[in-house]
């Protein structure tokens, strides 16, 4: 697994907290999907040790660690954020479905992925999309992968007209 994508991985577990419990901020959201794999307590380990012991890499430095635990952070603000334009978004390239008919765990990881082609473009788009297919296979299955495929294609299609 790719360091960007454990981030990734993160950012969509974070989010799905947030879905989930409405009285839990983003940082208690983050620190709970950094930290609930590593047997400790949330108040035993800060974020940016636990990013290092995530990270499928040896030695990660702190400059590393610092870097993806920021990448994580704007990841999941920007889904917020901007959470309204990317379901309208969305929703353009939705045939025959509403918004609302998306399983939870695919409608995170659209999301995500809608943010990071819109506003992260520096990033090449197939990554991106690769990426939300292999995490839609690891949280859902085949099926919802093609469908995850074929709604970030769209969009990846309208961006380029």
């Amino acid at each position: 697994m790719t360091v960007r994508r454990t981030i990734r991985i993160k950012a969509f577990q974070a989010l799905f907290q947030l879905n989930n419990n409405f009285q839990m901020t983003t940082d208690q959201a983050i620190k709970h999907a950094l930290t609930y794999s590593l047997n400790k307590e949330e108040e035993e380990i800060d974020n940016l040790d636990a990013i290092k012991h995530i990270l499928p890499v040896k030695n990660v430095d702190d400059q590393m660690a610092e870097e993806n635990l920021a990448y994580l952070i704007e990841l999941v603000t920007g889904v917020q954020e901007n959470q309204k334009f990317l379901d309208e978004q969305l929703e353009k390239r939705l045939k025959n479905w509403s918004i609302q008919r998306i399983e939870i765990t695919n409608l995170l990881i659209l999301r995500l992925a809608a943010y990071e082609l819109y506003f992260h473009e520096e990033i090449d788009p197939s990554i991106v999309i690769n990426e939300a297919i292999e995490i839609t296979k690891s949280f859902n299955n085949d099926h919802a992968s093609k469908f995850v495929n074929g709604v970030l294609q769209g969009i990846l299609d309208a961006k380029e007209v």
